[in-house]
């Protein structure tokens, strides 16, 4: 993987533990004797004469849905949802990560006799980790065939690999004593157990001789030696990649290495560029029509079938399909170092949810020893994995994103046919969950570790309100289930300018006479159609709002977040606070 990237960690959703916070409705509008209702205000032709008492609510992040259209090769992929990857290579002999050759300043030569040469994993075993990567619930396995050291691990008679002296051909197989079929194990095992399998290939590569390893504004990259070089090894590297298909048919090849410049014309510098991408993208499905590619074969270009945000996660779904290739613990090669910074299985987990609610696919890595064992803490992570996938993997496989326009605080969405899947990593204690209400006929409603079990619930005021157990089902991640007809589809939001009229006296909110300071306290008048006695529903997730004076551009707010009754209500320039958050729920 790229080194220079920065390495982010995804952090655990927080959550302010109470959801909602239901406010007498004398700190809605002191003056009122009964619950207010929200009618028609007369820039609006939308009814919200269903609308009453009114709830505080934390912040939520905005997600816009994606709108693209997955093609039938990669359709298999997208369903999938989650994988593994694995980086292994006569790196993981040194243990100092794959990038070592680079950064260490090892000369060809010395890399290759002090560290690929000694390079021997015959404690790997195929059928181990793939039972691993099935057992935790991953559907396909992508592993590295050549890293950016140019060590190739099967036995490729491409003549032009081949170690300093010109004498051996530089590969698992001719260079060490290892002399088993590594990657035709593995492909053998993900047949047998039922996962497709995938091979990494990077295209630079800095044992070839036809490159060199230079750094350039900052970036480790090659140099090529010249261009008839240049060309020879393009040729070459197809040659690799014909053998890597042919004996291996791989079902996913994930491309790397390609982040030089995109000048006009390549340059012994910028030596791959946006032509040459597309050219080994065409190659490649001559070669197997079926076969799926990531966008590395040269990345920013919209090129291949998906991107891969690497070690992150974007804050919206992106225009295509995309894949977040993430690390257990930071390293992607094994790493001696970074054994002891395992991240924990539930940011994990959280992790993946959060990449399948914004419509991404989630690849998580392991690097195995020099030995080909796996370490420890990947095990351990792996494993945890297995008991939430066996429980809650239908909110995960053949599930898209949040129906939804942003998130709550708590927790996620996805969502699939006839199903709405509610995540909720932090459990309300209070008995009652609410999430924005949906256009579809409800069902059932139930936990996805209970199935058997309806719970009850109410629906008004735009608004889905579910009665849940006061403990977690799941620490890490509780799941509960929507039933509909049909794909789940938000309902109608509040839109345009409204009045917001009290049961009991007929009388609007009202900003005195327009004010535009903050602090303004907002009291009832008689209707006159004036500015100052409109509001807007700004959505800010899970069914809650801001209500917004047309007048004064400023919002309903609970000074100093007081929770006594009494409480008058103001307007204050929007800070993003809960005190200046509400919902709408019906009273009749």
């Amino acid at each position: 993987m790229q080194e220079s990237q920065p390495i982010v960690n995804s952090s655990d959703t927080s959550s302010d533990s109470t959801l909602s916070r239901k406010l007498n409705r004398r700190q809605f509008i002191k003056t009122a004797g009964t619950a207010a209702t929200i009618t028609v205000g007369g820039v609006t032709a939308i009814s919200l004469s269903d609308f009453g008492n009114i709830h505080a609510h934390a912040a939520s992040s905005v997600v816009t849905s994606p709108s693209y259209t997955v093609s039938s090769r990669l359709a298999w992929w997208y369903q999938a949802r989650f994988g593994m990857f694995i980086h292994f290579g006569s790196y993981s002999y040194l243990g100092h990560g794959e990038w070592a050759f680079a950064t260490e300043g090892w000369s060809k030569a010395a890399y290759q006799t002090q560290v690929s040469a000694n390079f021997n994993p015959t404690s790997f075993n195929a059928a181990t980790i793939v039972g691993y990567a099935k057992a935790a619930g991953m559907k396909y396995l992508v592993i590295t065939s050549k890293h950016h050291e140019g060590f190739a691990m099967w036995n490729s008679s491409v003549q032009s690999f081949k170690d300093t002296t010109g004498t051996k051909l530089y590969n698992l197989y001719n260079y060490t004593a290892y002399k088993s079929d590594l990657l035709g194990a593995l492909k053998s095992e993900c047949a047998r157990q039922g996962i497709q399998f995938g091979l990494y290939y990077s295209i630079l590569d800095w044992n070839h001789p036809s490159q060199n390893i230079s750094t350039i504004n900052g970036t480790t990259y090659s140099t090529m030696t010249s261009m008839t070089a240049r060309a020879n090894y393009i040729t070459d590297m197809k040659a690799h990649l014909q053998e890597l298909i042919t004996k291996y048919d791989p079902a996913i090849m994930w491309f790397d290495g390609d982040w030089c410049a995109n000048p006009a014309s390549p340059t012994l510098t910028d030596w791959w560029i946006e032509s040459d991408g597309l050219n080994l993208y065409n190659y490649l499905l001559g070669l197997k029509p079926s076969l799926i590619v990531n966008e590395r074969v040269k990345r920013g270009f919209g090129l291949g079938d998906w991107d891969s945000p690497e070690q992150t996660v974007p804050a919206a779904p992106l225009s295509r399909p995309w894949e977040t290739i993430e690390t257990m613990n930071g390293a992607w090669g094994y790493n001696i170092g970074s054994e002891s910074s395992y991240k924990s299985s539930a940011s994990l987990i959280r992790e993946m949810v959060k990449v399948i609610s914004r419509d991404g696919n989630f690849l998580l890595n392991i690097g195995p020893k020099g030995d080909g064992t796996v370490t420890s803490g990947s095990v351990t992570i792996l494993n945890n994995f297995s008991p939430w996938m066996s429980t809650y993997s239908d909110s995960i496989y053949g599930t898209t994103a949040s129906p939804y326009t942003s998130e709550p605080s708590w927790g996620f969405y996805t969502k699939k046919s006839g199903k709405l899947y509610v995540h909720v990593l932090a459990w309300p204690t209070n008995g009652t969950l609410q999430i924005p209400g949906l256009a579809n006929t409800i069902n059932r409603i139930y936990l996805l570790n209970n199935t058997g079990t309806s719970l009850n619930y109410s629906v008004g005021g735009g608004n889905i309100t579910i009665s849940i157990p006061t403990s977690t089902p799941n620490s890490t991640d509780s799941v509960i289930v929507v039933e509909v007809s049909g794909t789940p589809t938000p309902g109608s939001t509040p839109t345009g300018y409204n009045k917001i009229v009290s049961r009991s006296s007929g009388k609007v909110l009202d900003v005195p006479g327009a004010s535009t300071a903050d602090g303004a306290i907002i009291e009832q008048w008689t209707d006159n159609g004036g500015q100052n006695q409109q509001w807007s529903m700004v959505s800010v997730g899970s069914g809650y709002y801001k209500i917004v004076s047309r007048s004064s551009g400023k919002v309903l707010d609970v000074p100093g977040a007081s929770t006594a009754n009494g409480a008058i209500i103001q307007q204050w320039t929007d800070n993003g606070g809960t005190n200046q958050q509400w919902s709408l729920v019906q009273v009749s």
